[in-house]
């Protein structure tokens, strides 16, 4: 494939929908930082506790608690989940599941393959994360 199989719309439909879109533990102080709240107080409003992991509220209409106007109001503290959009495991084993996603996503163009998507995460996210 020439060009990259994902490239980000900010279209914000992977924002929306509950549940699935959590905190671990380790995560929380610093997205509490970005919002200018206490770790106590940034869980009394944008979580709920699933297990062991936080996982974010959403409002009457299915949208993350933590989505404001400009975007994602703690994007460079963005839980995992969220960084591996639209890495995710079964999307890079699977064509039906990538071909679902593609559906709501428009960021995944409508010819990528599993293949291309596994390459270009091993390539560039992959990478990155080895640099850090």
């Amino acid at each position: 494939m020439p060009h990259k199989p994902f490239d980000c719309k900010l279209c914000k439909v992977c924002c929306t929908g509950e549940g699935g879109i959590y905190f671990k533990d380790s995560e929380l102080a610093a997205a509490a930082g970005l919002v200018g709240l206490e770790v106590e107080e940034f869980i009394r409003r944008h979580l709920m506790r699933r297990g062991d992991v936080w996982e974010v509220v959403c409002n009457s209409e299915g949208v993350c608690s933590l989505l404001g106007d400009e975007g994602c109001r703690v994007h460079q503290a963005k839980p995992e989940i969220c960084r591996l959009w639209p890495f995710f495991p079964g999307m890079l084993k699977d064509q039906d599941a990538l071909d679902d996603a593609k559906e709501s996503c428009p960021g995944i163009h409508k010819d990528a393959t599993v293949q291309d998507m596994r390459e270009y995460y091993e390539k560039t996210v992959l990478a990155q994360k080895g640099k850090a």
